[in-house]
């Protein structure tokens, strides 16, 4: 049974964005985000309808907020890849990614649900990311 309502479709994504590490895209060796992958699989399973934005290959996160106006979701998840060493790469850089998605998924009223070893580390920057109205 697929659940009907807008305020329960989901929009998986994560902020691993390749461009975003100099070294691993002068390599060009992207990976998909398996965690996310399960996790999208998981609530599809469970009668949600669920969406998924991959960051890898995206030129920023720009496509991040293209991807919520097509979903509409009413919730949005960036689900961290803990498969993976390139979790840890950059990190800076994709935290930033990370704020700017949470921003870009509040400001459209969606619930934001982030996940990963980094959120879990900086917790308050997280919460912190979102406008004050969530």
């Amino acid at each position: 049974m697929t659940i009907q309502s807008a305020d329960q479709k989901v929009l998986f994504g994560q902020s691993y964005y390749l461009r975003f590490d100099p070294k691993l895209y002068a390599a060009m060796q992207p990976y998909p985000p398996l965690g996310t992958l399960y996790a999208a699989s998981y609530l599809r399973s469970r009668g949600y309808g669920v969406d998924l934005f991959d960051a890898m290959l995206a030129e920023s996160e720009s496509e991040w907020d293209v991807a919520l106006e097509r979903s509409q979701p009413g919730i949005a998840v960036l689900y961290e890849d803990n498969f993976n060493y390139l979790s840890k790469m950059c990190l800076l850089r994709m935290r930033e990614a990370a704020f700017a998605m949470v921003r870009m998924a509040a400001a459209r009223g969606c619930t934001v649900i982030v996940a990963g070893s980094d959120a879990t580390d900086h917790a308050q920057a997280y919460l912190d990311a979102a406008p004050s109205t969530c």
